[in-house]
């Protein structure tokens, strides 16, 4: 990270491209494609280091998104994966919608088979890169007559035609940009379809169950730095004639927050463990990015609380740690969200599908398929 410390303004998707950080985009991916094949326990300690510094430099290493395409059997995406690898090329992903967000089935944007292709249409938004990224991995609802909707992935360039972008302007997670994606008529061949129709809802679980790991090494991260610093603000800080640190309901609830993320790094070891053995823990990644999220939060705005009027001023960077930490709250699954489906697996589908306001899967679904966690 020393190269960091000569970039004071910075945008991390363009800081791919230095010399001294160009191997950094391909460490997760394959060496066909000019990865060096780095495991998910070796990705989530550097994208907990990326996050001590800034958790924006979670865009700085790795494939990111475009490790999605990576999932698709077959090889025709690899020129894309090595421009990636190469710092030449990024994929931002676009699902959220106006009107749809965490339900992938209530997908609006349509995706109308043609000719050799698909013609795409709707909006995303809340979309990170957009600017920067040379892609767009988008979710789309493949529609044909007398069948119903089958949620597909597709990638489509930035500059492909009938593709615009409107900026929009959010409250952390700056250094990059961020925005709505309008599909007008967007032509794509068929080859721009990641999997087969339909194979929406696998891509997107095996994608997300390895980011959300990474987002959450992250946040723990950011957070661990944050205490550290306070701990050497509660040695220095001198009130009434001696340092905060003494007074002892500061040190029980630091080592509150200390066991809280040494617990959620715990899991998230036993998270990336569980992918680099090629299993895909879903339930166990959501748990994860859920709590490891919350506990960064909770800690970051203690140690905000403990420095008082520093804590809020913008020099201390705390503040900024805490607006980051708020987005990735949201980003790809929302804490409510994620700790649904951990009660989902816990419980079985039954119930899910009764919260959900559907009748139950014929009423097949019972205690025995629920997963236990202990």
């Amino acid at each position: 990270m020393a190269v960091l410390q000569r970039h004071e303004a910075w945008n991390p998707v363009a800081l791919r491209a230095h010399q001294d950080l160009a191997d950094w985009a391909g460490l997760d991916l394959a060496p066909r494609v000019g990865g060096a094949a780095w495991g998910a326990s070796d990705m989530a300690r550097l994208f907990r280091e990326c996050g001590r510094r800034d958790v924006e430099l979670r865009d700085l290493i790795g494939a990111g998104h475009a490790r999605l395409l990576a999932l698709a059997a077959t090889r025709r995406f690899d020129p894309v994966l090595s421009a990636v690898a190469k710092s030449a090329a990024y994929c931002a992903i676009a699902i959220t919608e106006p009107d749809a967000g965490s339900d992938l089935r209530a997908l609006a944007t349509a995706a109308r088979p043609v000719d050799r292709g698909y013609v795409l249409d709707g909006i995303k938004q809340y979309i990170s890169r957009i600017s920067e990224c040379t892609h767009f991995i988008v979710f789309a609802a493949v529609q044909r007559v007398a069948q119903e909707p089958s949620i597909s992935a597709f990638l489509v360039p930035r500059d492909a035609p009938g593709l615009a972008t409107e900026a929009m302007r959010p409250s952390g997670l700056a250094t990059v940009s961020w925005g709505r994606v309008h599909l007008r008529r967007t032509r794509v061949p068929i080859a721009a379809r990641i999997g087969g129709e339909g194979e929406g809802f696998s891509l997107f679980r095996h994608h997300f169950c390895y980011w959300r790991t990474m987002i959450a090494a992250v946040a723990i991260g950011s957070a661990q730095a944050a205490i550290d610093q306070t701990a050497g603000w509660m040695k220095s800080r001198h009130v009434f004639g001696a340092p905060i640190g003494r007074f002892s309901h500061l040190q029980q609830t630091m080592a509150h927050w200390i066991a809280r993320l040494r617990m959620a790094w715990l899991l998230a070891e036993s998270v990336a463990e569980q992918i680099d053995n090629r299993v895909w823990p879903v339930a166990d990644a959501a748990m994860l990015k859920a709590e490891a999220i919350e506990a960064a939060l909770g800690a970051t705005e203690w140690a905000m609380t403990v420095f008082g009027g520093a804590g809020y001023d913008t020099a201390t960077g705390l503040e900024k740690r805490y607006r980051d930490l708020l987005g990735l709250r949201i980003a790809d699954g929302t804490s409510d969200v994620l700790r649904s489906q951990v009660a989902r697996a816990f419980l079985g589908e039954r119930l899910y599908d009764l919260s959900m306001s559907r009748a139950p899967s014929d009423g097949r679904a019972s205690d025995s398929q629920s997963r236990r966690f202990w």
